[in-house]
């Protein structure tokens, strides 16, 4: 669990509500849930970026196997097959 700057304005304002001192309590408890809202979206987007980042990679591994598998598919066309060709060399 991490001790933020949230959870210390969340804090001090169950103290401010609870001597007296409403207005200012109920701003830092304000404060604190639109931090603790802020730090959230700020979590989710690096979270989707990372996401991102690893399907990014995946599609390229797959663009390369998928060239490769191209690649070796023309080469075995082109390869002459044994009953094409005659075999000429003396043994």
């Amino acid at each position: 669990m991490r001790l933020g700057m949230p959870e210390i304005l969340a804090a001090g304002s169950v103290v401010l509500i609870a001597t007296g001192q409403s207005t200012v309590g109920w701003v830092f408890l304000g404060l604190a849930v639109l931090g603790a809202s802020l730090r959230w979206g700020i979590e989710i987007q690096v979270a989707q970026q990372e996401e991102a980042a690893k399907q990014k990679d995946v599609d390229e591994v797959a663009k390369l196997l998928t060239e490769a598998g191209k690649a070796f598919g023309s080469l075995l066309q082109n390869m002459p097959k044994s009953s094409d060709t005659k075999d000429t060399h003396l043994h």
